[in-house]
């Protein structure tokens, strides 16, 4: 269709466009920008996830639950129970994002 536009603009854009899709190197440069972005987004998810735990964790922990039992009842690592209640304990105010961004980092 543009290809047989009587539009000379709409014809030299048609043709840069093939040539554009036809590249190699444009082709590969949109499969990695395809890659980033679902990585992007799983790491949003796996983040999300994480969130969630840090705040039954910390509900548990409101409610007076000592963490060995709340690691049991959330099957979590009673080390990283251990470490968001301390966060809790020392931060009650944080929210589950300032909690993880704080554990994240002193993991690093």
């Amino acid at each position: 269709m543009a290809a047989n536009s009587k539009s000379v603009l709409i014809k030299k854009i048609h043709e840069r466009v093939q040539k554009i899709k036809a590249s190699e190197e444009v082709g590969v440069k949109f499969m990695q920008a395809w890659e980033e972005k679902i990585i992007e987004r799983e790491e949003g998810r796996e983040e999300g996830r994480s969130e969630e735990k840090i705040e039954k964790i910390k509900k548990k922990f409101e409610k007076k639950l000592p963490p060995d039992t709340i690691a049991e009842h959330l099957d979590e690592p009673l080390g990283y129970v251990e470490a968001v209640c301390k966060v809790v304990r020392e931060n009650p105010d944080w929210t589950a994002r300032e909690i993880l961004e704080y554990i994240t980092q002193e993991v690093k």
